[in-house]
């Protein structure tokens, strides 16, 4: 169809213009509070964005990468409708850390881009968004940022009562229903909290009126936790979550290909105030996770992932020292990874430990060319046990004209790979397999200026990051993203030097917020497609390759109070990411330029959103990649809220890409096989009590 894209992109900012020029100025979000660090918004050098419980609710999708694509200078990397990890400024996988309450979620949703991660805001209360020195208490090399989401499972304050939320809808492109509860209960010193969700859909329909293949999806969840808070502050608790997903994989050849994970997940909290003088507080986490996955072809396991992880850090916060408020941790963590890729089926991890071995290479594509035979087996990479050890320093302090922070971490990352899970006659030689051990340092600084109604923050940092497992031992078939993975085990570490420079204004009727970053990388790894076939199964070949590269973009926001019912925003960001050296200097998979805007209207019970995003053409491709195509999508989202005695009901409908246009999405490594969903409207009615 077409569609004048810069006529749609400022139809919404004309309408916005010629409104009720009446304005007046609207609650802050500076009042947030930011769970994982302790702070308010307007207490952080670095911009850190929240979506609250109401926010999360009028997005479209159900995916984090979904849910937080309406965000400048954030990308879904769908891959098909069951998976989307958020791509934040260019940066993605192990660059961008998914956490649950501030721990790791610990899945395998960064090693690849099949894999969905065991984040699911079904019933979260906000995601946090965090950038610049406080990604320090998370781990290190999070260079683009922490995700952190934020629940009820445990509680830091005493609750008298119950209180809870009930969620139910219907979409139309897909055929999907979703349902989703919580409840907290407490009596002051004990507190309860329960919830859950059951999700599922059938193949989406796109913009050009076809069904999409291996899209179907179903999910559900369960989280309990118990605390007990004490009466001098003091507060424990300890939760137990279970997450079940089963999605469909779009591919080429058209096959019934599904991925299914599931996790059960311990975790234990406390904080306790009761400290000698000097000290504000202590906080230990505790999580342990168990993990699995199959990869499927019809009812046939040809790839089964199983890894146990386990976390435990602590974080002490000083009282204010020559006025330096400081946070001093420590964290340490375990994770063993077990996996089997086999086309005849994988019932259990293989295990060959009665075969002898010669300590010689076998039958394996060679790391320095890409010729030759292809050798398959079953399992294309060791068993692997990595062991990482992190201390971290966060202090921050107001200075004349605003605020400093400081952060540095240390952290040594141990991995031991055994071959016992492959056959001798595929192994590489033995010193393959010998343990690997990186030490990395990051240092971060940011200093904010505030004048008036402004704020200026510069930030800068040195971070670094080791090597994941799967990066450097991977050498074999990945059935479900239908390609080989070519391994590298001699990755080092990953440097990146980093300018942040960002920009408020605060006026009394619109908020103006800007930032300008760069990013220099020193051994950045990414997975480049070779231009070789695998020659068994005809599909792509990958392998993670070191360059040195560099980042850099810019994200803009407008939010502009028209008047007391009417409010106006528009949104730009921008991302160009790019080898130093090379013919062809473009970096896979970067996202193009975006820009939206839309309007917002509140009246006593009533709330109307409307936009239209426009996702420009990227044609700053790599090597092996096709170009993607410009497209609009328009959005529109009306809340009704009926007041009862002590509750609520809100009955809401949204409609996602209201003009039916198709599209690919650039940063998904389904883009050919996927494309974006076409018109869908959602029916749906909340609850809160």
């Amino acid at each position: 169809m077409t569609i004048n894209r810069i006529t749609l992109t400022t139809a919404s900012l004309v309408l916005g213009v010629v409104l009720n020029a009446n304005a007046v100025g609207e609650v802050s979000l500076d009042k947030v509070q930011v769970t994982a660090s302790g702070q308010l918004l307007n207490d952080v050098a670095q911009p850190i964005r929240v979506l609250s419980k109401e926010e999360l609710q009028e997005q479209n999708g159900n995916t984090m990468g979904e849910l937080l694509s309406s965000l400048p200078g954030i990308a879904n990397a769908s891959f098909g409708a069951g998976v989307g990890r958020p791509i934040i400024r260019g940066l993605g996988g192990n660059r961008v850390k998914m956490t649950i309450n501030g721990t790791d979620s610990a899945d395998v949703s960064a090693m690849s881009s099949d894999h969905a991660p065991m984040v699911d805001a079904a019933n979260a209360d906000q995601i946090e968004v965090i950038y610049g020195p406080n990604t320090l208490r998370f781990g290190s090399g999070a260079m683009g940022g922490v995700v952190n989401m934020v629940d009820s499972r445990f509680h830091e304050i005493p609750l008298h009562g119950i209180q809870g939320h009930v969620q139910s809808s219907v979409s139309s492109a897909n055929d999907g229903t979703n349902v989703s509860a919580d409840l907290d209960a407490g009596n002051g010193q004990w507190v309860m909290h329960l919830d859950g969700f059951s999700r599922s859909s059938d193949n989406f329909r796109a913009g050009n009126g076809k069904s999409i293949n291996n899209t179907a999806s179903d999910s559900q969840g369960v989280s309990a936790g118990l605390n007990y808070i004490q009466k001098n502050g003091n507060a424990h608790g300890i939760a137990l979550s279970m997450l079940k997903y089963n999605y469909g994989v779009p591919n080429p050849d058209d096959v019934e290909a599904t991925v299914d994970p599931s996790q059960l997940r311990f975790d234990a909290q406390s904080i306790v105030y009761s400290l000698p003088r000097g000290f504000d507080q202590i906080k230990t986490q505790f999580t342990f996770i168990d993990y699995e996955h199959g990869e499927n072809f019809g009812d046939t396991v040809v790839g089964l992932y199983d890894k146990t992880s386990s976390e435990f850090k602590t974080t002490l916060s000083l009282s204010s020292i020559a006025g330096w408020q400081s946070d001093l941790g420590l964290q340490l963590s375990n994770q063993d990874l077990e996996l089997c890729h086999d086309h005849g089926g994988c019932p259990e991890i293989p295990n060959y430990s009665n075969l002898s071995w010669d300590g010689e290479q076998g039958s394996n594509l060679s790391n320095n060319t890409f010729g030759g035979i292809m050798f398959a087996h079953d399992t294309p990479m060791p068993i692997t046990n990595t062991q990482d050890l992190g201390l971290f320093l966060v202090m921050e302090r107001d200075w004349a004209l605003g605020l400093l922070e400081l952060g540095a971490r240390y952290d040594q990352r141990v991995i031991e790979a055994d071959p016992v899970s492959i056959l001798p006659s595929y192994r590489q030689a033995s010193d393959y397999y010998n343990d690997k051990t990186f030490d990395s340092a990051s240092l971060s600084a940011a200093l904010t200026w505030r004048f008036d109604q402004q704020k200026l923050g510069v930030s800068v940092s040195r971070s670094q990051r080791a090597p994941a497992a799967d990066e450097l031992y991977w050498n074999g078939d990945h059935h479900a993203t239908f390609s080989f993975q070519l391994d590298n085990p001699d990755l080092e570490i990953e440097t990146a030097y980093s300018l942040d420079l960002t920009w408020m204004y605060d006026g009394l009727d619109y908020q103006l917020q800007g930032a300008v970053y760069y990013y220099d990388f020193d051994g950045y790894i990414y997975n480049d497609l070779k231009s070789i076939i695998d020659p068994f199964h005809g599909n792509p070949v990958y392998r993670n390759e070191q360059r040195d590269a560099w980042f850099t973009g810019t994200e803009w926001q407008l939010d502009y109070n028209v008047s007391m019912n009417w409010q106006w925003f528009i949104r730009a960001d921008f991302v160009q990411a790019r080898l130093k050296k090379g013919v062809n200097k473009n970096l896979p998979r970067t996202p193009p330029l975006t820009t939206s805007s839309g309007v917002k209207w509140y009246s006593n019970n009533w709330q109307v959103n409307t936009d239209v995003k426009y996702y420009a053409e990227q044609t700053a491709t790599a090597n092996n990649e096709t170009v993607s195509s410009d497209y609009v999508v328009i959005n529109f989202y009306a809340a009704y809220t009926q007041q009862l005695a002590k509750s609520s009901v809100k009955y809401y409908l949204k409609a996602h890409n209201l003009a039916d246009e198709f599209g690919r999405n650039h940063v998904s490594y389904l883009k050919e096989f996927s494309p974006v969903v076409g018109r869908n409207v959602s029916l749906g009615v909340a609850y809160s009590f």
